[in-house]
């Protein structure tokens, strides 16, 4: 697999693990798992945006069984990471609107603005800060 190609889902992997949901190391099974259904079906994909995954999935009965396994997991993980966001959008939504209006969507800065805010937030959003593993600096 190409080395972009692993950056790209490493850094979906980093985001799932903003929210505690599974660690970098858990993309490895994916990526020995995939490797030559991508180099296959996908290698003149551009990497990015769930390009590569609508693209297995776009060949969901042609992968490998491995791949098809590993896909589905990953899948879990999306939904748990998008149960995840909700969740935090619902507790702190009005805490983001006034604390982090400013602050760039994406790589976990609105997380981070919360956690530096803290002080600041509201005590249902102070409680999903408390549960939900947000980046510290």
């Amino acid at each position: 697999m190409t080395k972009a190609i692993v950056t790209r889902f490493g850094a979906a992997l980093a985001t799932i693990a903003t929210l505690g949901i599974a660690s970098q190391s858990s993309a490895e099974p994916l990526f020995e798992a995939c490797a030559s259904d991508l180099e296959q079906f996908c290698s003149s994909v551009e990497p990015g945006h769930g390009r590569l995954m609508a693209c297995l999935y776009a060949h969901e009965l042609e992968i490998s069984d491995r791949c098809d396994v590993a896909t589905g997991e990953m899948g879990d993980l999306l939904d748990l990471f998008f149960d995840r966001v909700r969740y935090v959008k619902q507790e702190c939504g009005d805490d983001i609107r006034s604390l982090c209006s400013d602050v760039a969507v994406g790589e976990g800065r609105v997380f981070a603005c919360l956690r530096e805010n803290e002080s600041e937030v509201s005590q249902s959003c102070q409680g999903v800060i408390d549960q939900v593993s947000l980046p510290s600096d």
